[in-house]
């Protein structure tokens, strides 16, 4: 394996590298489970020749908080530094699990090497829907973003991994079979604006479009700060995870269709609600509440997704927290996606991420002050596989993600589909929200009760 060569951090990945700071880590944080057990040599064996392979894992940042950072090779790489395994007190379930996973997220990635790491668990019960082992890896962001991080997780198995060719990178001509894999993931898991996500380049015709760019940037600027809830204050370094039981995906879109709305239309209005009873429960009002999420939105072209890196923008989407029905939240929050996919906004925030990540460091740190003021929150939808898939013959069972926030933003919710089955991750800062599976909870009670009012339940599951 030749090593890598270095070259400068891309003015995206800067912006997010950027970010990172010492109350929110920039790291990406998940949990893979397994039917099986899984070993440290079967763990040695999948990350040195399948993940590996991939320049940035081998390479760490010079000049992390510089103007111009740079990838340059690791000269003292070694998977020891890298690979951990831990033991938990046994039985270890879904709790002791969002403990450790809470723990680790609470901790920042040295950049001194490659900024990743993948700690083992062995003898996992099932109540955290693993019958095995499981792995919990984090990744920071600088490495990569949702996309480009599952088109590394869906050549890595064993269905798809080619020792020929180790990254799945496209051919010259045509698509490679893990980009059609991809592809195809992305439409049969029904994810946040598909056309977005699958045909991002239209985003640049939009904004070349007479005003629109103009007009979606004095609208950003324009905004408000979100309300003055539970989840605005100081961050802390002090994170809690929880994640809620699967929901069968053909639940989701069965309730989509009784209403004519998108998969991620019914999860963020489910989101909503959930945010809404979580509330009440504690005693904060509802009524005229505004509780934003930024949610990313991909712009880049699927046969790169193996370059690796950021390639998504942002959007601020208000939770449809104060209709009182469900019915009227998912109308409400459907008509707010339409016009985000219309509108120019999802290019003219890759544009101001683009420029920060070239700009002195306070103009970067004021563009993060008001993305932090508008939103309360970060909510993403990462399309996962949707069939049974292996692992060095280990069966993989459980896929689930944090998303890091920036700035004093407390509260993430990630959406992760897995062979038919949907679960949500709930990250909080502990000095906002000490419990995030109230949350996690809160979300499981509001979609039972869109199931029960829109024909999704149980009989939806295939």
């Amino acid at each position: 394996m030749q090593p890598p060569r270095p070259f400068h951090v891309s003015p995206p990945d800067s912006a997010w590298l950027r970010m990172e700071g010492p109350t929110n880590a920039m790291t990406i944080t998940g949990v893979m489970g397994f039917g099986s057990e899984f070993t440290m040599d079967h763990l040695r064996t999948f990350v040195g020749e399948r993940l590996v392979p991939f320049d940035r894992f081998r390479m760490r940042i010079e000049g992390a908080g510089s103007v111009r950072p740079r990838w340059v090779p690791d000269e003292t790489f070694d998977l020891s530094n890298h690979l951990h395994e831990v033991v938990l007190p046994e039985p270890a379930g879904k709790a002791e699990l969002e403990a450790l996973v809470s723990r680790l997220m609470s901790e920042p990635l040295s950049f001194e090497r490659s900024p990743w790491s993948f700690h083992l668990v062995r003898r996992v019960g099932d109540s955290a829907g693993v019958d095995g082992s499981a792995i919990v890896a984090r990744v920071h962001h600088v490495i990569g973003d949702g996309i480009a991080l599952m088109h590394v997780l869906i050549h890595a198995v064993d269905e798809y991994f080619d020792p020929e060719n180790p990254t799945g990178r496209a051919p010259r001509r045509g698509k490679s079979p893990v980009t059609e894999r991809l592809v195809e993931t992305i439409k049969n898991a029904g994810a946040e604006a598909a056309d977005l996500i699958l045909r991002p380049a239209h985003l640049a015709r939009r904004l070349l479009a007479a005003g629109s760019g103009a007009g979606a940037l004095g609208h950003l600027l324009a905004m408000r700060p979100d309300s003055d809830t539970t989840f605005k204050g100081r961050a802390s370094t002090d994170k809690r995870a929880a994640w809620t039981d699967p929901i069968p995906l053909g639940a989701v879109k069965a309730v989509g269709d009784a209403l004519g709305a998108k998969v991620n239309d019914v999860l963020m209005s489910a989101a909503g609600g959930a945010v809404r009873r979580f509330f009440q429960a504690s005693g904060q009002p509802v009524g005229d509440v505004t509780v934003r999420v930024a949610v990313p939105f991909n712009v880049r072209s699927l046969d790169r997704a193996h370059e690796l890196g950021n390639s998504f923008a942002l959007v601020f989407v208000e939770l449809p927290v104060s209709p009182p029905t469900a019915r009227e939240r998912l109308e409400t929050i459907k008509e707010r996606m339409d016009a985000v996919k219309e509108s120019a906004e999802p290019a003219v925030v890759f544009g101001i991420l683009q420029s920060i990540g070239r700009a002195p460091m306070w103009v970067h740190q004021l563009v993060v002050k008001m993305f932090s003021e508008k939103a309360s929150g970060v909510m993403t939808n990462v399309p996962g596989p949707t069939e049974p898939l292996h692992i060095v013959g280990a069966p993989i069972t459980t896929l689930m993600f944090w998303v890091p926030q920036a700035g004093d933003i407390g509260l993430g919710l990630s959406i992760l589909s897995l062979d038919g089955t949907v679960r949500v991750g709930v990250t909080t800062d502990a000095g906002f929200v000490s419990d995030p599976s109230a949350l996690a909870r809160a979300f499981e009670d509001e979609f039972a009760a869109l199931a029960d009012e829109f024909g999704g339940g149980p009989a939806a599951d295939d």
